[in-house]
């Protein structure tokens, strides 16, 4: 009588045990969909539904689940926005493939011993992105010495869905910049002597491990600087200044943020005040490059955003669904310096196109899940040191806790920066990173906040 129930119970349990395989699985027809695959949008549901049965709740709980409970609700509602839902498919269908990517990785992330699995498969997917991008990109001619390298590069990866005419050059920088700072600090980290000590790895493997980790980096690195992206490159290298701050303590790190802060205004007053000043600034950029002033894209950006803005001006609750803007700007809002035979893509500005996709209550999710995820960082960053007390990241040495923890905030903060000027909107497919990224941010905070309820428990017992 009982066997029917249990049988359901012990299939749950095994669906339950292997989601990240048979997500991984079905990524590639999340990844590339069809109207007549559209029943692969309930893989993801499917497995919450297995761990709902196998453990009494279908995700884990995080301070992410609020914001992202808002933008999965606008994503539905975008639905009924959207002028044509096959042409949302892709985005909506990148959008369930990343949600599920975050809850699977950020489950993983919270038990120290899968931790690293769980980074080892983010760091692994950043390198093979970045070698497709080198044989499958449809690369710039902005910076002449970049630009002179890249008729060398051939061309193998070319005609797959999306990206017909090869990658988005910088779509390829803005997704490695989620990468790039998570192999600086694990190189840093293996570099040094405190570094291997506390990681524990010793003799031959410290070697091979170095070598891996800075190899694959360097060449992350380089075929991010191929993209020859003006505004990724310009955010890479605002990211260690930004960060420098947590470095630092006491007087020294209130000096440099009152200095950072300052500089800010004094760059913002003079290219407000002086608008000679940001042509200036613009026309040494262009000297380094081969694009002359009057066809420099902050041009036709500027109109891009301001058709943005009229876009969440008629749109606000809803969106216009997404991926419509690409279509929409050209029939509602006509742009002047922007063929209408030229597909834009998105609103070069990542909180402008998520608003444009998910109305203004999906642009307060998007940036609520930064914030948050911040505040995690910043939770991790001020935790205990290991001079007494407990480590908040329980197996994890506060050596290597700072560490990824700026690896890992590094790659959200220049992405953010990045995101400011350019976009990976929401859905797109490299995005999966994002959420790959935010899943070990979680998880990382998860293993704290337990490490601190032991203690806490510990010190009670004691006392």
């Amino acid at each position: 009588m009982f066997a029917f129930p249990l049988m359901i119970k012990s299939a749950a349990a095994f669906v339950d045990r292997w989601d990240w395989v048979l997500l991984g699985l079905a990524a590639p027809l999340l990844l590339f969909p069809a109207p007549m695959r559209t029943p692969a949008l309930l893989i993801v549901p499917f497995l919450w539904l297995a761990a709902w049965i196998a453990r009494g709740r279908p995700v884990e709980q995080t301070p992410l689940n609020l914001p992202l409970l808002l933008l999965s609700g606008m994503m539905l509602v975008s639905l009924y926005a959207t002028f044509d839902i096959a042409f949302s498919l892709p985005k909506i269908s990148g959008m369930v493939l990343g949600l599920g990517a975050f809850f699977a990785v950020s489950r993983r992330a919270a038990q120290p011993h899968q931790f690293w699995q769980a980074l080892v498969l983010f760091l692994g997917l950043g390198l093979a992105i970045a070698i497709a991008s080198l044989f499958g990109t449809a690369w710039a001619w902005k910076i002449p010495g970049l630009a002179a390298i890249v008729p060398r590069v051939p061309r193998i990866i070319s005609g797959l869905p999306g990206a017909e005419a090869g990658f988005n050059a910088n779509e390829v920088a803005g997704t490695l910049l989620w990468i790039i700072p998570v192999y600086a600090a694990l190189t840093i980290l293996l570099a040094s002597p405190t570094g291997r000590s506390a990681l524990g790895v010793r003799g031959l493997r410290t070697g091979w491990a170095l070598i891996g980790t800075a190899a694959s980096g360097l060449l992350i690195l380089a075929v991010f600087l191929l993209a020859q992206s003006r505004g990724a490159i310009f955010a890479l290298a605002l990211t260690p200044v930004l960060l420098l701050p947590a470095a630092l303590r006491g007087r020294a790190r209130r000096i440099v943020i009152a200095l950072l802060i300052i500089l800010a205004l004094a760059l913002y007053v003079a290219a407000v005040i002086w608008p000679a000043v940001a042509l200036y600034l613009i026309g040494v950029v262009n000297g380094l490059t081969r694009i002359d002033l009057a066809t420099e894209p902050i041009q036709g950006r500027l109109e891009t955003w301001s058709r943005a803005i009229y876009g969440i001006q008629d749109f606000p609750f809803t969106g216009m669904g997404m991926n419509a803007f690409r279509r929409v700007v050209h029939v509602l809002y006509p742009l002047f310096l922007v063929s209408p035979d030229t597909d834009i893509g998105h609103a070069h500005n990542e909180f402008l196109q998520a608003a444009l996709d998910l109305g203004i209550p999906g642009l307060i999710a998007f940036l609520a899940v930064y914030l948050t995820a911040f505040w995690m960082l910043v939770e991790l960053w001020r935790g205990p040191t290991g001079e007494g007390g407990a480590v908040m990241t329980g197996a994890l040495s506060p050596v290597i806790r700072r560490a990824l923890v700026l690896g890992l905030g590094g790659g959200l903060l220049a992405h953010f920066m990045y995101g400011l000027l350019d976009a990976v909107a929401l859905g797109a497919k490299p995005g999966v990173i994002f959420w790959m990224l935010l899943g070990l941010i979680t998880g990382l905070h998860s293993q704290g906040q337990a490490s601190a309820r032991d203690s806490s428990r510990d010190r009670t017992t004691s006392g």
